[in-house]
Order: C-alpha cells, then structure tokens, then sequence
C-alpha cells in the first residue's frame, strides 16, 4: 500500500516537472528567437551603413566614427553569444 503511494506521488512529481521544464525550454526559445532577430537587424543596419559610405568619409569623421565602432561592437558581442553551425 505504501509502496502504490510513493510510486503514484513519484509519476505525479515527474509528470509536474516535465510539464515545467517544456514551458522553460519554450521560454528559452522564445528569448533565443529575439536575440537572433536583434542580430540580424544590427547585421543589416551595419551592412546598410558600409554600402552607403563606400569612400569612408562618415566612418571617418569622429562625430559618425562613434556610431560605426558602436555598431561592430554590438555585432561581435551578438555573435559570440551563440555557437555557429559548420557546414561541411
């Protein structure tokens, strides 16, 4: 008898955090979809910026050089936060 209870307590706890641990990858799914998509628009913005100061004159200028050097700053802390696949 006690051993029924212990067992029907211990398949109510597992199916408990199972149920737990679906919702918290689900979450961790969710943030890692938004982090990517931040990435790519930062990757877009950066590669907007270098097509439009192709003669370097904006990157130059120390005012817009603060921007640029922002820009890549962001971009390699974005892409050191995730491993990227190979392709082989």
């Amino acid at each position: 008898m006690l051993f029924e209870i212990t067992i029907a307590v211990l398949v109510i706890f597992s199916g408990f955090i199972s149920y737990m641990l679906m919702l918290c990858l689900r979450r961790v799914n969710q943030y890692e979809n938004f982090i990517l998509k931040i990435q790519q628009i930062i990757e877009i913005a950066t590669h907007r910026l270098t097509t439009v100061d192709v003669r370097g004159h904006y990157e130059s200028d120390d005012e817009t050089n603060f921007f640029f050097q922002q820009l890549k700053d962001i971009q390699e802390i974005l892409n050191s936060l995730f491993e990227t696949e190979k392709e082989k």
